[in-house]
C-alpha cells in the first residue's frame, strides 16, 4: 500500500480527475475521502453517489438537479450533487454502471466545467473535482461499447489501483487493530486485547470481501467480546459452513437488502409510501429496488 499512499500524496493539490480501481470492498471511497480531506479542497463539500444504486432518470436528476416543472412531481427547484460539490469533490462510485447517456453529459461537465439542470435552458459554471471508482474493467467495457472511450481517458488522468486485502498481508492485522480500537471507543469500552491464535487466524484468511469484510468481522467480534480479549470464537470464519459461500459480496449484500425491505414492507402492511418514509427513500426509488430485487406483494 506504500505505493498507493505515494500516489495519493502526489494528487492532493492537483485538480485532475482520479480513477480508483479495485475489487469490491478494497476501500475505494476511503481513498477518495483521503484525497479530499488532505487536499486543497478540504474546506468544501465531499459528496458521494453510487452510480449503480439508481435508475438512469433518477441518477440524472440527482447529479444535475432540476427546475420546477421539469417532469411530473418536480414541484420545486432542486440542487444537484454536482452543484452541491462545487469547490469540493464529487465521488462517483461504480462509474462503470453509469448509463451511456449520462456518460456523455458527465464528459461535458469535465470538458467545459458547465452544468445544465433538467428543465433549464441555461448552463452555469462549476468547479468540482471528480474522483470515480469501479470494480469493473473499464478498458474491456470500452471495447464492448459499454463505456465511452473519451470519458475513460478523461477520468483516468490519474489512476490508482487498490490491491485486494489478500495481497496486503501487512495491512490485515494493522487494520484489524484499528477497527477494533474504533469500535471500543464507540462503545466506550477499554481497548480489547488480541490472542495470538486470533491474530494467526486473521492472517491466514483470504478475506473475499476485502477491507469491508474485515471491518464487519472485527466490529461483530468486539460486540461479542466480554472478557476483554478477542478470541477465535468471536470471529465467524468457519467459511466451509457458510451457506452463502458460493455467492459474491454483491449477491450477499442484495440478500441483506431484500430482507430489510421485506421486513419494512411487512411492518407497514405493504404500504409502500409508509415504508419509503421509514427507510428515508423516495417512493419511486423503493419501487425500483423492489423490482430489481424481485419483491412482489405475494412475498409479503
Amino acid at each position: 500500500m506504500r505505493a498507493v499512499y505515494q500516489l495519493i500524496g502526489r494528487v492532493l493539490h492537483s485538480p485532475v480527475s482520479v480513477l480508483v480501481t479495485g475489487e469490491t470492498g478494497t476501500g475505494k471511497e476511503l481513498v477518495a475521502r483521503a484525497i479530499h480531506d488532505c487536499g486543497s479542497r478540504r474546506s468544501k463539500a465531499f459528496v458521494a453517489q453510487n452510480c449503480a444504486s439508481l435508475p438512469e432518470h433518477l441518477l440524472e436528476s440527482e447529479l444535475f438537479g432540476y427546475r420546477k416543472g421539469a417532469f411530473t412531481g418536480a414541484d420545486r427547484d432542486r440542487t444537484g450533487l454536482l452543484d452541491a460539490a462545487d469547490g469540493g469533490t464529487l465521488f462517483l462510485d461504480e462509474i462503470g454502471d453509469m448509463p451511456l447517456l449520462l456518460q456523455a453529459k458527465l464528459l461535458r461537465v469535465l470538458q467545459e466545467g458547465e452544468v445544465r439542470p433538467l428543465g433549464s435552458s441555461e448552463t452555469h459554471k462549476i468547479d468540482v473535482r471528480i474522483v470515480a471508482a469501479t470494480h469493473r474493467d473499464l478498458r474491456t467495457q470500452v471495447e464492448d461499447g459499454q463505456f465511452r472511450e473519451d470519458l475513460f481517458y478523461r477520468l483516468s488522468n490519474f489512476p490508482i489501483a487498490l490491491p485486494p486485502l489478500r495481497e496486503r498481508d501487512e495491512d490485515i492485522l494493522r487494520l484489524a487493530r484499528h477497527f477494533a480500537d474504533k469500535a471500543c471507543a464507540f462503545l466506550q469500552r477499554d481497548l480489547c486485547r488480541w490472542s495470538d491464535t486470533t491474530l494467526e487466524l486473521l492472517a491466514g484468511y483470504a478475506f473475499p470481501g476485502n477491507v469491508r469484510e474485515l471491518k464487519s468481522l472485527v466490529e461483530r467480534a468486539v460486540l461479542l467480546c466480554e472478557g476483554g480479549e478477542l478470541l477465535p470464537e468471536h470471529f465467524d470464519l468457519r467459511v466451509e459452513a457458510d451457506p452463502e459461500r458460493g455467492l459474491n459480496l454483491r449477491e450477499r449484500m442484495e440478500r441483506v437488502e431484500r430482507s430489510l425491505l421485506m421486513d419494512c414492507l411487512r411492518k407497514n402492511r405493504g404500504n409502500q409510501s409508509q415504508a419509503a418514509r421509514e427507510l428515508g427513500l423516495p417512493r419511486r426509488t423503493l419501487l425500483y429496488r423492489m423490482e430489481r430485487l424481485n419483491i412482489s406483494p405475494a412475498d409479503l
